[in-house]
């Protein structure tokens, strides 16, 4: 397996798609299956890649571009007079000019309507042929590297969506500016990759340049930077950046050895009104200028819109946001007035409760308090009868005292009446005995 090589010389890829890598060191995109340098050739037009059916049906069932019919129609009228209006501005006819990959050959014929010395290169015999039919242009057939080309033969070099299909641009690039003249320069237009972004970024913000991640057909894919590297590389340091007409995924520049000069549209329009071909040239370019004027203002009027429907929609969002925070405290407060009813439900019933329960305690208070009245009234009662007893006991413990001191009297008084009692019992026992005695005496003596 061959390892892959960005056209810097950096090996070290790092991973940005399944069919990308992004160089470490100029940030160029780069394919993981380029085309092979000897597939780019065209050696039979009815089986190879950029042969006559890439034209009549590749681009139309890949992409859903126009064939190539429709574009030789199409383009004179938009990316033609774009890309006609830069190359004026920096270089005026009738200096010689060459379109590499010029297709169906419709901008070599406008620049020739200009007054400039314009032919065309193209890789498939079939569409050189058709460049000449259509258009009456003279183009060859290339690469550009086959060519019998001798050093500075041109002041411009035009590649119109060709750099991202070259399997090696250091080579093809330094092959150019060396066709060039000393202060001659290139025209180009190519995908512009921004370093900044991620694949998935990509996707996720629906990003036009997508469009440009065609595996095998474009093989580099070059950042503002990384394209100007490759020129400076080249000794070409002078490149200024121009608005391109697919600003959403193309840059379009110009890049020259020598610093860059600009015509003034009086020097423009002097030069095209020196001939007749160039007056049609420039009738061109000002309903092309006015449309664009017209477009630019479409495009203001658009902006506008656009401007009040964000403004709308912002807004829109905002009361959706506050709808949907209303909507919410709604369901809040809805939920806080459930739970206050049923709070409410349960202050009523334990309410209900709390006076049934204050009703018994009520009930409670006026029984203890009738209680309350009876015991202070059975109190008074049991003082009196308290006090009663009181004096019934100080009158029992006086007649106590008065009984204790008769009883000590009385036992004073039997004691001695015993004591006198004891006396007259033994002297009445002694006359009893003395009478048992004289009656035994006497019986005795009957006896006899």
């Amino acid at each position: 397996m061959n390892m892959i090589t960005c056209w810097c010389g950096n090996t070290n890829l790092l991973t940005f798609s399944s069919d990308y890598s992004k160089c470490s060191s100029c940030g160029t995109l780069v394919c993981l299956n380029g085309l092979a340098p000897e597939k780019l050739k065209v050696l039979d037009d009815e089986t190879d890649f950029y042969g006559k059916q890439y034209w009549l049906e590749h681009q139309q069932d890949a992409f859903g571009y126009p064939e190539i019919h429709t574009r030789a129609r199409n383009d004179l009228t938009e990316r033609n007079l774009h890309w006609l209006k830069t190359l004026l501005k920096y270089c005026l006819p009738p200096a010689k000019v060459l379109e590499l990959g010029c297709s169906h050959g419709s901008f070599v014929a406008l620049m020739g309507q200009a007054g400039y010395d314009a032919s065309g290169v193209e890789m498939s015999p079939w569409v050189v042929e058709f460049g000449k039919k259509t258009f009456g242009v003279p183009v060859l057939v290339g690469p550009i590297e086959d060519l019998d080309i001798a050093p500075g033969s041109f002041d411009v070099i035009v590649l119109m969506d060709v750099l991202e299909h070259l399997p090696d641009p250091v080579a093809t690039m330094a092959h150019c500016l060396k066709a060039l003249k000393p202060d001659g320069l290139i025209l180009l237009q190519t995908p512009k990759f921004k370093e900044a972004i991620n694949y998935s970024v990509l996707i996720e913000t629906k990003d036009r340049f997508q469009e440009m991640l065609i595996p095998e057909e474009h093989i580099y894919l070059f950042s503002e930077n990384s394209v100007t590297r490759l020129f400076q590389q080249l000794g070409a340091e002078y490149i200024q950046f121009e608005p391109a007409i697919f600003g959403h995924y193309d840059m379009f520049f110009v890049v020259s050895r020598v610093p860059l000069k600009v015509n003034t549209p009086k020097q423009i329009d002097s030069v095209l009104l020196s001939n007749p071909k160039g007056r049609f040239a420039l009738a061109l370019l000002d309903v092309y200028l006015n449309k664009i004027d017209y477009a630019a203002k479409l495009v203001e009027q658009i902006d506008t819109l656009t401007g009040w429907v964000h403004e709308a929609l912002a807004e829109g969002d905002s009361l959706r946001e506050n709808y949907f925070k209303a909507m919410q405290q709604i369901d809040t407060l809805t939920g806080w007035v459930h739970e206050a009813r049923a709070e409410g439900d349960l202050l009523r019933e334990n309410h209900s409760k709390a006076v049934q329960q204050i009703d018994t305690l009520t009930g409670w208070v006026h029984e203890a308090r009738a209680e309350g009245d009876l015991l202070r009234e059975n109190h008074s009662k049991a003082v009196q009868q308290i006090d009663t007893l009181t004096g019934w006991v100080h009158e029992a413990r006086a007649e106590g005292d008065l009984l204790r001191e008769n009883y000590s009297k009385a036992m004073q008084q039997i004691e001695l009446f015993n004591n006198l009692h004891s006396q007259s019992l033994i002297k009445y026992a002694k006359k009893i005995l003395n009478f048992q005695e004289h009656i035994s005496t006497k019986l005795h003596r009957r006896t006899k």
